[in-house]
């Protein structure tokens, strides 16, 4: 079953969603001891490390939203399915921009979706076989656009919720549910949150509300992931899932608090150190999966 969660967190959709390291690690932990002592020494010694560790860790990749997505799209299926995420985080602060009247703000986090990341997608759906969902993500952004009352906003999220999940198909089923896969999307996710965080908020001013309000939709969309993840019984009871499952929901409750709301406040005592290290915590968590 699925954890509920509240505040600006929830996804509100209708489909199923610093500390320093060293300090979170004091205050326990499931990982090796000597990884977790290895990951303690890296971030301790300063913050900046953090971003740095990530991409090593697991040898993963250290991309941001959208750079080099569209050649990696091609031919990594963990990059193809990131960038179906990262279009629907910006599809759920957008909508729920909506929800709450906030109709200014929730047209420019439509724009993004549809004018960038689905751009890079088009040769990936070609060569991996897959229609594409253009027509209904322009439906969406017109309705949003054209001020259209909020259920046929919904209808039409509905319709590219479709879209986006037939497009998954484009990577098979055994890989598309491996918990590993998985884990490098959720790690993705949240490493392309803080980096927006890390845009957002800075020095305890927010400098930009668009950023914040995508790293909350990145980290909605990397919760649903998790507890998708956890439904599954055949990943869930391989060895190292479910604790990884637990860190990571440990990590996302942790970080809650970075977002006080949908629209943020002007001063904002936060700072991205705290996601880059949970996110930290979640990859390491993730590279115990057997």
């Amino acid at each position: 079953m699925a954890q509920k969660s509240s505040g600006p967190l929830d996804t509100h959709f209708r489909l199923k969603p610093v500390y320093r390291l060293g300090l979170l690690i004091a205050a326990g932990s499931s990982l090796p001891a000597g990884i977790a002592h290895a990951a303690d020494n890296a971030l301790t010694t300063s913050h900046s490390a953090a971003p740095t560790l990530l991409a090593q860790i697991g040898g993963a990749e250290a991309e941001g939203e959208g750079e080099g997505a569209e050649a990696d799209v091609m031919s990594s299926d963990a990059a193809y399915l990131t960038q179906l995420a990262l279009m629907r985080g910006h599809l759920n602060i957008g909508v729920a921009l909506y929800r709450e009247g906030h109709t200014e703000a929730a047209a420019t986090h439509m724009k993004h979706p549809r004018d960038e990341l689905y751009a890079g997608l088009v040769p990936a759906f070609k060569v991996r076989s897959v229609q594409g969902f253009e027509k209904a993500l322009t439906a969406l952004t017109a309705a949003v656009s054209d001020g259209a009352d909020v259920a046929t906003v919904e209808e039409a999220l509905a319709e590219v919720e479709i879209g986006i999940e037939q497009a998954r198909t484009g990577v098979p089923a055994s890989e598309r549910m491996d918990a590993v896969t998985q884990f490098r999307v959720i790690v993705r996710l949240m490493r392309t949150a803080a980096e927006e965080y890390a845009i957002a908020v800075v020095d305890g001013r927010l400098e930009n509300a668009h950023e914040y309000q995508d790293a909350l939709g990145f980290v909605r969309i990397a919760r649903e992931h998790v507890e998708r993840l956890a439904e599954n019984p055949e990943q869930a009871e391989r060895k190292g899932v479910a604790e990884a499952i637990q860190t990571a929901r440990e990590q996302l409750d942790a970080i809650r608090d970075l977002w006080v709301g949908l629209m943020p406040p002007d001063k904002l005592d936060r700072n991205s150190e705290r996601l880059y290290g949970a996110t930290a915590r979640v990859e390491l968590a993730a590279a115990a999966i057997d």
